[in-house]
């Protein structure tokens, strides 16, 4: 889908002078009425042109929403390259940037309209796979999270797992790594106690030490490490998975809200088709954008947290992008994912992939015809 705007104005004079009274006489006059042909058209044209700077003028009015991101490099990016580039504001979006830790509270923000968009990860796919909200964009590919424990604990790998206490946020990329390591070495969530508490309480738990293990991801791993003098070992990981599971990071928006404001959704689109382009070609940049944002939202995640996810996380550029979404390789992407699910129960065999990701808008956007 590629976007052409072009604007053509072609003015020629011609004047020829040759030799011979009778030839002057009709070149002077073919000029004049040339002339007084164009100052016609120009003069019917002048109103289409005040119709399209109109029609653009309306285009780019200034909208203000509110957008949910969550605090690791891959969602931090998209609010940390705004600032840094404008590129929603190319869009006549004037963006408020909230911080959320999972998909659940934002969709719910979402259908009381206090939320227009927001980023999720893996886990919350489910929720709009039962139709609470629709993938408008896929932002990236992750393979940062992991199950940790500390390597002197006498859990070796997740075989030994059964009856520790494990810590995480469930409806999660956690609960979804914990169900994939559950399937693959055939143990049940009841043989493990399972705690469920906000991701940042897993954290500090497994921290104290009053949990055997935690199932995190981006910078929470690298705080662990940081304030966790034992050395750890991770016993499942993201990348374990990786053939046959893709963990997707995404953005959503509420169904109704798309049907009613598709015009808004277009921009938003556009301008994180923007943000992916220059994420894909300036990392570094976009790590410190993100670091920036971070600082002036008092976050307290650091660059070098941020630097640590960057080979965790699989950006694209934009022509990447078209790729995968003219090809049907987005597509699949998010086919394997529900698959997963409907094989774990948790999404009916009748719902398809095109039921909550907007590949048609996604396609419209990136203007793939």
């Amino acid at each position: 889908m590629k976007k052409k705007i072009s604007v053509l104005l072609i003015t020629t004079l011609l004047c020829t002078a040759l030799a011979g009274c009778g030839n002057t006489s009709n070149s002077a006059g073919d000029a004049s009425a040339e002339a007084v042909e164009d100052t016609a058209s120009n003069d019917a044209e002048a109103p289409k042109e005040a119709e399209k700077a109109q029609e653009t003028a309306q285009a780019i009015e200034t909208v203000k929403i509110r957008a949910a991101y969550h605090p690791n490099l891959g969602p931090m990016s998209i609010p940390g390259i705004d600032a840094k580039m404008g590129y929603f504001a190319e869009e006549g979006l004037e963006v408020e940037w909230l911080k959320f830790t999972s998909g659940a509270p934002e969709i719910a923000a979402m259908a009381s309209g206090d939320l227009q968009f927001g980023y999720i990860g893996q886990g919350a796919l489910k929720l709009c796979a039962e139709g609470q909200a629709d993938v408008i964009s896929l932002s990236h590919l992750t393979n940062s999270e992991a199950i940790l424990v500390r390597a002197n604990s006498g859990i070796a790998g997740f075989e030994d797992i059964k009856g520790k206490k494990l810590a995480t946020e469930l409806g999660t990329n956690g609960e979804v790594l914990l169900n994939m390591a559950c399937e693959k070495y055939g143990i049940s969530r009841e043989e493990i106690d399972v705690i469920n508490m906000p991701i940042s309480n897993a954290i500090a738990a497994f921290i104290g030490g009053s949990v055997d293990a935690v199932v995190a991801w981006g910078p929470d791993l690298t705080n662990i490490k940081n304030n966790v003098d034992e050395e750890m070992l991770a016993i499942v990981e993201t990348k374990d998975f990786v053939d046959s599971v893709p963990f997707l990071g995404s953005w959503i928006a509420n169904p109704e809200y798309i049907e009613g404001n598709k015009d808004i959704v277009k921009r938003f689109q556009r301008a994180l088709d923007k943000c992916y382009d220059y994420r894909a070609s300036h990392l570094d940049e976009t790590i410190q954008a993100a670091a920036d944002f971070a600082a002036g939202k008092d976050i307290g995640v650091s660059y070098d947290d941020l630097n640590s996810e960057r080979d965790q996380l699989v950006f694209f550029d934009l022509a990447e992008e078209k790729e995968w979404a003219d090809s049907g390789y987005m597509e699949e992407l998010f086919q394997l994912q529900l698959d997963y699910m409907k094989g774990q129960d948790q999404i009916g065999d009748d719902v398809k992939v095109t039921d909550y990701v907007r590949l048609d808008l996604i396609r419209e956007a990136l203007e793939i015809q």
